[in-house]
């Protein structure tokens, strides 16, 4: 297995389906927003030997829930998700996502994203999610 690239730290998630496809890395850049990471293995792969679209498809939705409850400091859970293969990559490879927050309405977020492989792009996908009341403490 590679090695985490520098200034990547585990995403606090480890339980659930989060932990069954993770471990998912995450990296806050200078400008304040994060690079999030995925460290595949043969586990992720599919019977053509490539990283499983599934695998891909919940790291991009991950990583975009939490573009937005960081953006939004709400809760969130994804209403729609469309994705859109351009590439395959091997198991082994290091998977990024930096998501971006396109909009925000009172109830909804619109978020993008693509995932590469190395300096291959291997998915795009865009989500809107719905954002849950603040909490009030």
């Amino acid at each position: 297995m590679k090695s985490i690239p520098e200034g990547f730290t585990p995403l606090p998630h480890t339980t659930g389906f989060i932990g069954h496809l993770g471990p998912y890395y995450l990296h806050q850049q200078e400008d304040g927003n994060f690079l999030f990471g995925f460290q595949t293995d043969d586990r992720h792969s599919n019977p053509n030997n490539v990283i499983h679209g599934g695998a891909l498809v919940g790291f991009a939705d991950t990583a975009m829930g939490h573009c937005v409850f960081r953006s939004c400091d709400r809760l969130c859970a994804t209403i729609t998700l469309n994705t859109e293969f351009a590439a395959g990559a091997p198991a082994g490879s290091w998977i990024t996502a930096h998501p971006e927050l396109r909009k925000k309405t009172n109830s909804l977020a619109f978020v993008r994203t693509d995932l590469w492989a190395e300096e291959a792009l291997i998915m795009s996908a865009t989500a809107v999610f719905k954002l849950f009341p603040a909490s009030r403490s």
